[in-house]
């Protein structure tokens, strides 16, 4: 069952508890074996990975849109689990909207996953959308399993962070989408792309779609991804410092206050809709330190993860973070289950929570195991011999270790592109990333 939004889907949460989603996507509006040409012509003059992962490219090595005709999109909600009740607090979230931007004529269609926590409508997700809309495509675009609106409406078990078992809750809502849009539109192939934890994502749906069939991707594109995903987790943890729940975050926002403050006085109104305001920033006397850089960084994951925390917690009765006999309904404070969310890293979620859930099924399973098990390796050897499926990355990606980096080289061959700078998205919106990415499906470059 489906039905079309009438209205945006933001427009029906509670401004409380979208305040998570908010913080968290705040930060999205930011010798490798890759094609001799898109390496030898690369330019991009951030040098610092964390800076490159905030600032973003810079404005005159954009990709350039040459038709610029406005997106044509619908959203609509699917009602996956009829029967599933959920607390009141969550009811304008028990269905699952995602977008259709849709050509007037047949076209080949591509799936969209975004990254950590981000919902369908989050910035890098709709630049992804416009991207391959003004390329000819087709492009549904798909919320993360790692955030509350898919956990409530559209996971099974309603604990993400199983590759395998989030893989079939989006193979589960493509199959339901996809039947939509061919109702509505002529589809002449499929395919798949997902950035960051997205991206390793579109890996596992794509190895569930060679056993399944039930699709049929042509091409499968991964955009940053997380190799080791516990190891990438600790990573970013480790960003906001030693210890738990930001205990020094008040003096740490005292001071990007501060330094935000006295650029608003040297230059007039800040614009956080200036698409190149922290590059400029990062030009300035107060310019952040690569420590408050990445201090930023792991603040944006530790208000994704708190989210994360928090739907898993109440739906679940777990209890850590919600009392149990604490009946959530649109009019309770939620202020005081954030903060206490914050004091969870994400490995404090796969140590407490997660790793619980899947040893109830997996009763000889070990933590090793299933760290194993949600990582890209797990498919080394279908993602070795699936010549449809591609990666692009930076080598100075801040969510990789050297190891990693070098899993996805031997893994991938010729089918990896690795750009010598943009930190972790950073040069997403560059014209060669996406000149790389058009090429990939091959479709038009649509820009310069």
């Amino acid at each position: 069952m489906y039905r079309q939004l009438t209205t945006p889907a933001s427009s029906r949460r509670r401004a409380r508890y979208s305040l998570i989603w908010l913080l968290a996507t705040l930060l999205a509006m930011p010798a490798p074996a890759a094609r001799a040409d898109d390496i030898a012509r690369y330019v991009f003059p951030i040098t610092d990975p964390f800076e490159a992962t905030v600032s973003g490219t810079p404005v005159e090595l954009k990709h350039r849109f040459r038709l610029k005709k406005p997106v044509q999109r619908d959203s609509f909600e699917l009602d996956i689990f009829p029967e599933r009740k959920v607390p009141p607090l969550f009811r304008p979230v028990r269905t699952l909207a995602f977008s259709l931007a849709y050509q007037e004529s047949p076209a080949p269609l591509i799936f969209v996953i975004a990254g950590t926590g981000g919902s369908y409508r989050a910035a890098t997700a709709k630049y992804l959308e416009s991207v391959f809309y003004q390329a000819g495509f087709h492009v549904i675009t798909l919320s993360s399993p790692s955030s509350y609106e898919f956990i409530t409406a559209a996971s099974e078990s309603q604990y993400p962070g199983i590759s395998v078992e989030d893989a079939r809750d989006l193979y589960r809502v493509m199959q339901m989408s996809l039947a939509l849009a061919k109702d509505l539109v002529s589809v002449t192939d499929v395919y798949l792309t997902g950035y960051s934890l997205g991206g390793l994502q579109a890996a596992f749906v794509s190895h569930l779609d060679e056993q399944e069939q039930a699709i049929g991707f042509s091409k499968v594109l991964l955009l940053n991804p997380p190799v080791n995903l516990y190891a990438s987790a600790r990573l970013i943890d480790n960003f906001v410092g030693s210890e738990p729940g930001m205990k020094n975050a008040y003096d740490y926002y005292s001071r990007l206050f501060g330094k935000f403050t006295e650029y608003f006085a040297e230059n007039g109104m800040i614009r956080l809709d200036d698409e190149a305001f922290m590059f400029k920033f990062q030009e300035s006397e107060q310019s952040l330190t690569r420590e408050e850089l990445m201090a930023l960084i792991g603040a944006s994951f530790r208000f994704s993860s708190a989210g994360l925390v928090f739907t898993v917690d109440a739906l679940n009765g777990t209890g850590y973070v919600v009392e149990p006999q604490q009946k959530l309904t649109l009019g309770t404070p939620l202020e005081q289950y954030f903060k206490r969310g914050l004091w969870w890293r994400f490995t404090d979620y796969f140590d407490r929570l997660l790793l619980p859930h899947w040893k109830d099924r997996q009763p000889q399973g070990s933590e090793r195991q299933l760290i194993e098990a949600i990582g890209l390796p797990a498919l080394c050897d279908y993602l070795v011999t699936a010549s449809k499926i591609g990666v692009i990355t930076n080598a100075d990606e801040i969510i990789l270790r050297p190891e990693d980096l070098d899993f996805l080289t031997r893994t991938f061959g010729s089918r990896a592109t690795v750009f010598p700078r943009g930190g972790h998205l950073g040069n997403v919106q560059h014209r060669d990333y996406v000149a790389r990415m058009l090429d990939f499906f091959g479709a038009d470059t649509g820009g310069s």
